[in-house]
Order: structure tokens, then C-alpha cells, then sequence
């Protein structure tokens, strides 16, 4: 836990924290963290299911396989118009690979969920160069289980847990246009990225055509899970402080990287 602590920080005030009998606590507003039985606990207080796609798949653990197995790639053909394979997840772990290398260590897997790209990052980094961050408890138990000595945290994307300037990459595979004020995530981002820091994700691109856009605004509606604009997203980019590298959009997704400026 040491070495994680170096990197981490309270999610209340931005202080470092140091080990505790039973967790963490903050040296400079003293807010205490607990250790879960094996992950530090350093999200929100309630544990309470949110909305949309998250109150019925991410909270329940009965849902956790079904998730993992069906919906995400049902998801991927309906949100991103993706029903003639333009994106494999050979290509979605390529991408991840060929951007990201060792010198981008520490690199946190942000909403990493039951750790699809978790898992992808590990093999190409190695264990002790990625964490992951979650806000669900059954992900966190599902990934922990399926990946043993997983460096894993419980927060909220909205108050990265993590000290300024501390990663050298976040990488947020599908999991952006699940997550409340995406523009605020990005800047959260950025405040945890040391200067030259890359940022990857993959998400969904708002649809052009009327008849398909109209079909993605139903699952948005429902589900609360969006699309973006590419001009949003490079605007939201740019006042964060991240200059876009790479940009691809293959049917109705985004694959981009970006790079923190010094």
C-alpha cells in the first residue's frame, strides 16, 4: 500500500494521506479512509445505486457477468453503430497499446468497471504500473477476483483521489459517457496528470443521421448513457489543458489520446 499511497490524496481536500490502523486519513483535514478488506474505500459515503445503466447493471453483482459478457458489446453495436464489427477488441487493445508504453507509469484505469482494458493494460505494463478506480463495489469485487494483487481504489471520477501532477496516464475505455459532468471528469483528469501525462478513451460520437440519432437519444433517454459531439470533446479538451495527439472514429465511436501541457 505504500507505494500507492505516494500517489493518492484526499478526495475532500486534496491533502496526502498516510496509513492508519484500519485505512487511510488525510495529515491535513484528517478525514479517515477505510480499507475495504483489500482496496481503499475513498468514494462517497453512501453506496446507494445511481441511475440509468448503472442502478441496474453496475451495483448488482447478479448483473456483473451479464454485463461484462452481453451488454457492453450489445451497447457498442446500438450507441455506436457498430454492427458491422468497425471496432474488434483486438482493435480497441491495439489502440491502448500502441499509445501507451511503460514511461506513462503510473497510469490509472479510470471507471475500470469488472477490468476488461484493466486486464489489457496489465499484460502490456505490468501489474505494478496500473491502477484501477471504481465506484461500484461489485465491479471492484468482480475485478479483484479475476485479477489477484490488482492495485485497486473505490472514488468518484468527479474527485479523483489522487495527488496533482502524480499519473502519467488515465486511460477511460467506454466508460465516459456513463459518467455524471463528463466536462468536470476531464479537468479532473488533467489536475492528476503530470505535465506531458497522456489521456486515451474510447466512447461514442453523436450520430449525424436524423433516423440514427433519434434511435441513440431512446438509449440515452433510458439509460443515461450519452454521445458526443467530436467538437464538444476538443473543446472540453482544450480548456482542461489537453492537447489532442490522435483522433479515429470508426461508425459512431471515438478513439482519441490526448497530451497534458506542461
Amino acid at each position: 500500500m505504500s507505494d500507492l499511497i505516494d500517489i493518492l490524496a484526499c478526495p475532500a481536500c486534496l491533502g496526502p494521506l498516510t496509513t492508519a490502523t484500519d485505512g487511510v486519513e488525510c495529515t491535513t483535514c484528517g478525514h479517515a479512509y477505510p480499507d475495504a478488506g483489500g482496496y481503499l474505500d475513498l468514494g462517497p459515503a453512501s453506496r446507494a445505486p445511481g441511475g440509468g445503466l448503472g442502478q441496474f447493471f453496475l451495483q448488482d453483482p447478479l448483473h456483473v457477468p451479464r454485463y461484462e459478457d452481453h451488454t457492453r458489446t450489445s451497447f457498442l453495436a446500438i450507441m455506436g453503430d457498430n454492427w458491422e464489427n468497425a471496432l474488434t477488441p483486438e482493435a480497441e487493445d491495439d489502440y491502448l497499446r500502441a499509445h501507451l508504453t511503460a514511461a506513462h507509469a503510473p497510469l490509472l484505469d479510470l471507471a475500470c468497471g469488472a477490468g476488461r482494458w484493466t486486464r489489457t493494460l496489465i499484460d502490456h505494463l505490468g501489474l505494478d504500473r496500473v491502477v484501477g478506480l471504481d465506484l461500484s463495489v461489485p465491479m471492484i469485487d468482480a475485478i479483484r477476483a479475476d485479477i489477484p494483487g490488482i492495485r485497486i481504489v473505490r472514488g468518484t471520477a468527479l474527485r479523483l483521489p489522487f495527488a496533482t501532477g502524480s499519473l502519467g496516464a488515465v486511460n477511460c475505455s467506454n466508460a465516459l459517457q456513463l459518467l455524471p459532468e463528463p466536462r468536470e471528469v476531464l479537468r479532473e483528469v488533467a489536475r492528476c496528470l503530470r505535465p506531458g501525462g497522456l489521456f486515451t478513451t474510447f466512447t461514442y460520437r453523436q450520430a449525424e443521421r436524423p433516423t440514427y440519432r433519434y434511435f441513440q437519444q431512446q438509449h440515452e433517454n433510458t439509460f443515461g448513457v450519452r454521445s458526443f459531439t467530436t467538437s464538444e470533446l476538443m473543446s472540453w479538451l482544450s480548456a482542461a489543458g489537453l492537447d489532442l495527439v490522435d483522433l479515429r472514429s470508426p461508425a459512431g465511436m471515438l478513439l482519441l489520446t490526448a497530451r497534458r501541457t506542461a
